[in-house]
């Protein structure tokens, strides 16, 4: 039986997310503990619930699933931290764990977990693929990356044609290095960020790194050999299809609300927002009943409103 060492991180307002997040693991059936990276206090919604130890950041939230929270504060962005978190569950606080997932606090499984685990349960890391998948080998860009990182020794061993979401990565422990060469790429590309270290999002969408993390996890995928097990954008629900995993991406997050206003302007509800909804209660609870239930309300009137009025 494969026992997985499970992450996520989140600063400010994530922390919704990160009740989401848990209560969705637990419904899928995830035994273990949700390793929480954090910058800044922890929501009050967790310091003040019953059982919560203070002195340990530790929460028992079902008799199967823990949450542990691990306060970080790096000079960067936490999206920097991504292989780093992930090397120090397999190195230091999951020390018998077989494979590391992450999962971005904007995320919800909506899949049994033992799917998720069998993603990666022959030794392949587990890949889904970004919004717009499209990166062949000989683009532009990736030859960019290639002028850029071959000046500090980094030479790929493999040209891929896909490009890969950051929010999920699962790493069997036999692949480790992947994580080395990630967290690696992220450092050098923390280095040239130009005072832009807190920002994940780099200039325009042709900058060399406009996606930080992103664009360091793919780039260090090139580098290495280990199997890669992927599914397509419908994995996150980018596109029609998917049962596995719901990514709310976007700078408006699903539990700021003002879904009917938006929906006025011809931006209905996406179905990642109606994937936070179904896992916003639970063992967890970020939102009070009554600004769950007004927010319920809203996303059900927004969402009747967008399938009659969308902008173009």
């Amino acid at each position: 039986m494969t026992r997985t060492a499970v992450c996520t991180l989140f600063e400010a307002h994530y922390h919704h997310g990160v009740a989401a997040l848990v209560n969705s693991l637990v419904a899928a059936g995830y035994r273990g503990t949700v390793w929480v990276g954090h910058r800044g206090p922890l929501p009050a919604w967790l310091t003040r619930r019953a059982g919560f130890d203070r002195a340990a950041g530790r929460l028992q939230v079902t008799p199967q699933v823990v949450l542990q929270a691990v306060a970080l504060d790096p000079p960067h962005s936490l999206n920097y931290e991504k292989p780093a978190f992930m090397r120090a569950l397999l190195q230091v606080h999951e020390p018998t764990a077989d494979a590391v997932v992450y999962l971005d606090p904007d995320l919800v499984v909506k899949c049994a977990w033992t799917e998720i685990e069998a993603w990666f349960a022959d030794g392949a890391v587990a890949l889904v693929e970004d919004v717009d998948g499209a990166l062949p080998s000989d683009h532009p860009r990736r030859e960019r990356w290639c002028r850029f990182f071959a000046a500090h020794g980094e030479t790929p061993r493999r040209a891929l044609e896909r490009y890969y979401n950051s929010g999920f990565v699962g790493v069997p422990r036999v692949h480790v290095e992947l994580l080395a060469a990630w967290q690696r790429i992220c450092e050098l590309i923390a280095a040239q960020a130009d005072g832009a270290l807190r920002e994940r999002k780099r200039g325009t969408p042709d900058h060399l790194f406009h996606s930080t993390d992103e664009d360091a996890l793919n780039f260090a995928l090139m580098l290495g050999e280990a199997p890669l097990r992927t599914q397509g954008p419908e994995a996150m629900d980018f596109a029609p299809g998917g049962r596995h995993l719901s990514h709310a991406v976007g700078a408006a997050k699903p539990w700021q609300g003002h879904h009917f206003r938006g929906a006025l302007r011809g931006r209905p509800p996406s179905v990642a927002s109606q994937a936070f909804y179904r896992f916003a209660r639970g063992p967890l609870a970020s939102l009070s009943p009554l600004t769950l239930a007004r927010r319920r309300v809203s996303m059900a009137l927004a969402t009747a409103l967008g399938q009659v009025y969308r902008r173009r």
